[in-house]
């Protein structure tokens, strides 16, 4: 735990990290603005469920694309892949920053516009999943995972905060503006990036073959494809009540989306705090640490649903943000270190595939399950299937047999 700072610090001193790092964090600014400029934008026009439909849509054109843009970014120098995906999100965002302003913000075309955003936003996983290592040097592996993890987080704290006051003094095309402009900055960050060159075996196979190689290798690990499939099914119950619901009863009972805007801030200074610790903490079972890290996100969900003051759901956000800041810096390096570097982009799309593949179908029926079963009961069944998750996810014994570098080690000697 007692590492000194410069060496926690470590990666800016890479100079493709450091601009790997700047894009993403300048991106993160504006994408945070947007989440709270999108979400009132379609509650000021429409319905919970309607807002249920457009991110439902954008998650699942984002699914749908995350395994061309795993192969494509095992083929491809990354950052470029990078680069026209930010592109491609900007030009969505500035688009529907324009419909927004000038009052035309149909249904159609909200849903229209977001499903580009999610063609981008499908290839930043596998790329960025990818890049990070060939950014940075080996040892300095972790240390990066967390930096990106808490610069975004740190982003958190201000971007929701800012996005409401945008939201009530402006309007939410004026944020979606500001993120469209932070993609076309990202890009020409991520485009000065040098990645060595793909193999020119790889790039001459078939588009069909690396899929199946890439499915070849996820399967291989019992610990991957469990932790995954269960995870995705725990993903579909809580996103989709916290992306839909929880506006909406900000909207309805908790004063709006400043309200909506300091818990969201507060779930950012919790990762940022989670980016601290991931910094310093080296479990000896870094998998199984991952795993157990995000139960306090349960917490949030039971002040929604037991209608808790704002300030009161806030700070078990805080909590709830350090639990996913280590899981994510955990799990992201475990990836790393144990999947091949030529194939870390298409296993990571099946990753994130499995992951977020059901959270459209989440989003889509969360806002009619709610109206049949009640609200407070929606949120519940969403607390309970995280739980259940979580413990099964944890008795696997390759999650649990899983250790760290110096902990095999030890363990051998």
């Amino acid at each position: 735990m007692g590492v000194p700072l410069r060496v926690r610090l470590g990666p800016l001193q890479e100079r493709d990290f450091r601009l790997l790092f700047a894009g993403t964090t300048i991106t993160t600014i504006g994408d945070r603005l947007a989440s709270i400029a999108l979400a009132f934008a379609v509650l000021d026009a429409g319905s919970v469920t309607d807002l249920g439909v457009v991110l439902g849509v954008r998650q699942a054109v984002e699914a749908v694309v995350l395994i061309f843009g795993g192969v494509l970014s095992d083929r491809m120098p990354r950052n470029l892949v990078l680069v026209g995906a930010s592109l491609l999100q900007g030009a969505a965002q500035a688009a529907t920053a324009a419909v927004v302003l000038t009052g035309g913000s149909s249904l159609a075309w909200l849903v229209a516009l977001q499903a580009v955003y999610g063609v981008g936003a499908g290839m930043v996983v596998p790329a960025e999943v990818g890049l990070v290592p060939q950014t940075v040097s080996a040892p300095r592996l972790q240390e990066a995972n967390a930096m990106q993890g808490m610069s975004r987080n740190l982003v958190g704290v201000l971007g929701p905060a800012s996005g409401g006051v945008l939201v009530a003094l402006a309007s939410p095309g004026v944020a979606l503006g500001v993120d469209a402009a932070s993609f076309v900055v990202c890009a020409a960050l991520l485009a000065r990036i040098r990645v060595t060159p793909r193999a020119a075996a790889l790039v001459r196979t078939t588009y069909l073959r690396e899929l199946r190689d890439g499915w070849r290798e996820f399967r291989s690990h019992s610990w991957l494809w469990s932790t995954v499939g269960v995870f995705g099914l725990s993903n579909m119950f809580y996103v989709g009540c916290w992306a839909v619901l929880g506006p909406e009863i900000a909207n309805r009972e908790l004063g709006g989306a400043g309200a909506w805007a300091l818990i969201l801030s507060a779930g950012g200074v919790g990762a940022v705090l989670g980016g601290v610790v991931a910094l310093r903490y080296r479990p000896a079972r870094p998998l199984l640490a991952s795993v157990l890290a995000p139960m306090p996100m349960t917490l949030p969900l039971v002040g929604l649903a037991l209608g808790w003051p704002p300030w009161l759901i806030a700070a078990v956000n805080v909590a709830s943000g350090v639990g996913l800041s280590v899981h994510m810096t955990l799990w992201f390096t475990v990836f790393q270190r144990e999947i091949p570097e030529h194939a870390q982009s298409r296993v990571s799309s099946y990753d994130a595939l499995g992951s977020f593949v059901l959270i459209p179908l989440g989003m889509a029926f969360v806002g009619p399950v709610a109206v049949v079963a009640g609200v407070d009961a929606t949120l519940w069944l969403a607390v309970a299937v995280f739980v259940v998750a979580t413990a099964v996810i944890a008795s696997v014994p390759s999650v649990r047999a899983m250790r760290a570098p110096q902990a095999a080690v030890a363990a051998a000697a």
